[in-house]
């Protein structure tokens, strides 16, 4: 009995320890303290259908996201006590506590769902119908797995907020209150640029489209491969971010970048009659020709889609192997006569004639002695 008190006193007392010995400072950013246990990297499980589930929460991450002025509950609205049961998946459609100040009224993600919904993502057809394979289109944490704010750029030094430190003391001469100005300077640098570096985006959508099994099931070719293979692609391995990405191609200029569109729809950016001007964006080809646009990015060497370009390779390829085999043969043939100079398949047993114009000189010479 005695060890068994002493055991429930050394973990009641580890538990106290890892309760209370953290960080205040982060504690008091959790109102609601749902970091009480969220704060554990080992919290998590395994549910019913087998699928390791992480439910620690960094919240220094955390706090440098866009949602950092949401509380947990907000957005989790099914929790009521804590500690709670198993929660509901969230619904970045619904309306936030935030006021959105264009239009004053609360902050809601739906124009966004409906966006994507009219796009080649989205799970119904033009008819309104489900598209088969409704588990393979994205939703929001699919593309969105990392929604932290990055820097405009630096200036006199690192500046960790974007621009200038100093911006952020303007902007509090007459908003004191809170970290409203923080928050909405971060807000809209980083709408000034992109959410994600350029070799990021690619990454992001090689997730779905560079699986064979994905593209087997929606009839689709390799685009992140062929994309590669482009100019494009070999400048963005290089590290060049000035390049064009999928967003930038797949995207009409100006319009919201969860409108990507087929290339069979006539309003696509990437539609027959609209490619032109996709290379032509302003960032990007402005004083291009249309003839341009006439490069194939996609193409891939199916004999069934592009038979063309598939016979193309065959006969390159046999021809780049004729050729090779046939200086092959000569440098063979060469080495061989270097090698064994004296060597002949068929030997000659007429004398040869050098030796007959010796024979005549020696002659000549006499005579004219």
């Amino acid at each position: 009995m005695r060890s068994d008190g002493l055991i429930k006193l050394i973990i009641l007392t580890v538990v106290m320890i890892m309760l209370y010995g953290q960080d205040t400072v982060v504690l008091a950013e959790d109102r609601i303290d749902c970091l009480i246990c969220h704060k554990y990297r080992g919290l998590s499980r395994v549910d019913e259908q087998g699928n390791f589930r992480l439910f620690y929460i960094n919240n220094d991450l955390f706090m440098n996201s866009p949602h950092r002025r949401n509380e947990c509950y907000e957005c989790h609205t099914d929790i009521k006590e804590i500690p709670h049961d198993k929660v509901d998946k969230v619904d970045c459609t619904q309306q936030c506590h935030i006021v959105e100040p264009s239009g004053d009224r609360y902050f809601s993600h739906k124009t966004i769902a409906e966006t994507l919904a009219k796009s080649a993502h989205g799970k119904l057809d033009a008819d309104g119908n489900p598209k088969p394979h409704q588990e393979d289109y994205p939703g929001c944490k699919d593309c969105h797995d990392q929604p932290l704010y990055r820097p405009l750029s630096a200036f006199k030094g690192e500046a960790k907020h974007g621009v200038s430190m100093r911006s952020i003391s303007r902007c509090k001469s007459c908003h004191e209150s809170g970290n409203f100005a923080k928050d909405f300077y971060e807000h809209v640098t980083s709408r000034l640029h992109k959410t994600r570096f350029s070799l990021e985006i690619t990454e992001v959508c090689a997730k779905c489209h560079q699986d064979p099994e994905f593209m087997k099931r929606h009839e689709l070719d390799d685009v992140i491969t062929t994309y590669k293979h482009t100019f494009h692609g070999k400048m963005l391995e290089m590290g060049s971010e000035r390049t064009a990405d999928c967003i930038d191609c797949h995207v009409v200029e100006g319009e919201n970048n969860h409108l990507i569109e087929s290339k069979d729809v006539v309003t696509s950016s990437i539609h027959k009659d609209n490619v032109g001007r996709t290379c032509m964006a302003s960032d990007c080809h402005t004083n291009a020709s249309p003839n341009l646009a006439g490069f194939q990015t996609h193409v891939t060497y199916d004999r069934e889609k592009y038979p063309l370009q598939f016979y193309m390779l065959v006969f390159f390829k046999a021809l780049m192997a004729l050729v090779m085999y046939f200086f092959l043969a000569l440098i063979f043939f060469e080495l061989m006569r270097r090698l064994f100079p004296k060597f002949a398949f068929f030997k000659d047993n007429t004398p040869h004639h050098f030796a007959d114009l010796g024979e005549q000189d020696q002659q000549d010479k006499e005579d004219k002695s």
